[in-house]
């Protein structure tokens, strides 16, 4: 896969930059518990909210960009955007398991699922111009608004380690091929942990995530580990990728340029 991404905002990506992908989803509707208000209204030292800010990134690629606020109703004012906006509700497990009657959401993975959903419903157009409705094969760029790691941040990271550490298998005629077993989820970690909100999942997976969360499951990490291949972030993003307090947020967004 390449990926010659420039790291220009005003730019819009080329078709050939973003081949594969077929959305992206911002994740917005956590309890912001710790932080005190909603973290997808919380302003940037350039005027912006938090949501806007992860908006216009996405806008970049010219796919649909899925917003997943829990049906909190937050609107984003970024005027340039020029694809597709869609709010999605969360998926709600269809369950008789026990212990699935006593949680009424069923948290980040039921806002993915659903914008898997949504990008599965829509047939997409590939390289040759001709629609495609068998898209499971197409991936999904997530973004949460607990960090600062921008759309463009995740897709340029991870498709830079597809490009460089993608395995090869070698034919009868020692002719190296491409292997198309990859993993079905790229998450960015640091130097301590895995960051499953902030990646690419491709939209296969989805039929196996509603049986999980329909079987009452709901931990994140539960799922993703034996599908998920982590790719190292900068350390520079460290500070970045995980706001849980106001003085995280003012500290890590300090660090935008301006």
């Amino acid at each position: 896969m390449t990926n010659p991404l420039s790291p220009k905002l005003s730019k819009r990506l080329s078709k050939s930059d973003v081949a594969g992908l077929a959305g992206i989803v911002i994740l917005a509707g956590g309890l912001s518990t710790r932080m005190g208000s909603p973290k997808a209204l919380l302003t940037l030292p350039s005027g912006q909210s938090l949501l806007d800010y992860h908006v216009q990134r996405a806008s970049q690629f010219g796919v649909p960009i899925l917003i997943a606020d829990n049906a909190q109703g937050f609107s984003t004012q970024v005027e340039d955007v020029v694809t597709s906006l869609i709010y999605v509700e969360d998926y709600q497990p269809q369950s008789s398991h026990p212990d699935a009657k006593h949680k009424h959401s069923a948290g980040p993975l039921g806002a993915i699922l659903s914008a898997m959903q949504q990008l599965l419903d829509q047939p997409v157009t590939d390289q040759t111009g001709l629609t495609d409705t068998n898209n499971i094969s197409q991936w999904m760029l997530v973004v949460s608004c607990d960090s600062l790691v921008s759309a463009t941040d995740i897709w340029k990271q991870v498709t830079e380690f597809i490009a460089t550490t993608a395995p090869q298998v070698v034919d009868a005629n020692q002719q190296a091929v491409t292997q198309t077993s990859y993993p079905q989820v790229y998450c960015l970690t640091d130097n301590e942990r895995m960051y499953p909100l902030l990646g690419l999942y491709q939209l296969s997976v989805a039929e196996t995530l509603q049986a999980y969360l329909d079987a009452g499951e709901r931990r994140v990490m539960g799922f993703i580990k034996p599908v998920c291949q982590h790719v190292a972030m900068p350390e520079s993003w460290y500070a970045l990728s995980n706001l849980n307090t106001q003085e995280q947020f003012q500290q890590a967004s300090q660090s935008l340029p301006s």
